[in-house]
């Protein structure tokens, strides 16, 4: 029956192992990150970031009674964060469903393509995550090719004009080479202002093992407390053994260098993880379906019947936006290998 074909299949016939294998997905580590740690809940048609952009210079030495200055001085501007949406459908006939019970069912069909696109949703938020938020008229999320700029790619981030306000832009080492530790060592301390340092390196695979050479000669395998496991979508970067057989993360001045598939090609950041968010707005209640609150970003609809066909039809949601009230706290280096 040609309604049937791979879709219910791979999941019915009676010789297949309970378990489908995923062998197309990447890890998604700064995505897991940030939507982990760095998330914070948003409302409204946009989010005002307050920003300190200048210094206040009416003040001057005086003495005895000579005239003060009482000049206003406006310091302060706002940086706007709008939300981003991102839909994944789950789409199945009934017959679909009808076929796939009694004792030929190895797995329940629609928790596991439930499962299989909530991955695909999460493994292209990943991709987003690096974008500079121009994919598809302007539609991706505002990701780390925006948010760390030099202001000759993206010349106005979240309203604001880098030629203008200069210190809205992220130190840019272009030359391209193999990377080097002297590098290293320059864009971590550009992305440093007092007591505000890089806390988080990540880069390619390529550019990592590079790294991870580089180091190979004088690393130490007293296994120190350090980041050592980045996971996958939805995980988070945890403490244990700097290297343990294979190095899942490198330390630089104590701060983690990780890899991640998703990273843009020939880049490496410093980034400053105390200064970046996922801004995630709360689920709507859809008629005929009431979830429950929640700001973390993510949202199912719940199946719905088309009245013209035997199907039901849900959307895996997402509305959010990536974010940073202080670009020149972020470094990034491009070009190399």
């Amino acid at each position: 029956m040609s309604d049937f074909g791979n879709f219910i299949d791979t999941i019915t016939q009676d010789r297949i192992v309970p378990k489908v294998t995923d062998n197309v997905l990447n890890e998604n580590i700064l995505f897991g990150i940030l939507m982990k740690e760095n998330r914070r809940p948003a409302s409204g048609p946009e989010i005002k970031i307050p920003l300190k952009y200048t210094t206040n210079t009416a003040g001057a030495t005086y003495s005895g009674f000579e005239t003060l200055n009482t000049n206003q001085v406006n310091t302060r501007i706002y940086a706007t964060v709008t939300p981003k949406q991102t839909a994944w459908p789950v789409a199945v006939s009934g017959i679909q469903v009808a076929v796939n019970k009694g004792p030929e069912k190895i797995l329940d069909l629609l928790a596991t393509e439930m499962d299989s696109v909530s991955a695909d949703m999460a493994d292209n938020l990943g991709t987003q995550f690096y974008s500079d938020g121009t994919t598809n008229s302007n539609k991706y999320i505002t990701g780390l090719d925006a948010m760390v700029d030099d202001g000759n790619g993206t010349a106005t981030y979240l309203g604001l004009a880098r030629a203008t306000y200069t210190t809205w832009v992220s130190n840019l080492d272009s030359s391209s080479n193999a990377i080097t530790i002297a590098e290293i060592a320059a864009s971590y301390n550009a992305a440093g202002i007092g007591s505000e340092e890089p806390t988080l390196g990540i880069t390619t695979q390529s550019i990592f093992a590079t790294i991870e050479g580089l180091l190979n000669a004088t690393l130490s395998w007293n296994n120190p407390s350090g980041y050592v496991n980045a996971g996958t979508a939805g995980g988070s970067i945890t403490k244990g053994r700097l290297a343990d057989i294979g190095i899942s993360a490198l330390q630089y001045k104590g701060k983690p260098i990780i890899s991640d598939y998703k990273c843009t090609s020939g880049r490496f950041y410093w980034l400053n993880t105390k200064h970046v968010w996922v801004y995630t707005w709360p689920s709507p209640d859809f008629p005929g379906y009431v979830s429950k609150p929640n700001y973390n970003g993510f949202i199912w609809t719940g199946l719905k019947s088309p009245t013209n066909q035997d199907a039901s039809v849900g959307r895996f949601l997402f509305y959010g936006n990536l974010a940073t009230d202080a670009c020149r706290l972020h470094s990034y280096m491009t070009g190399k290998s």
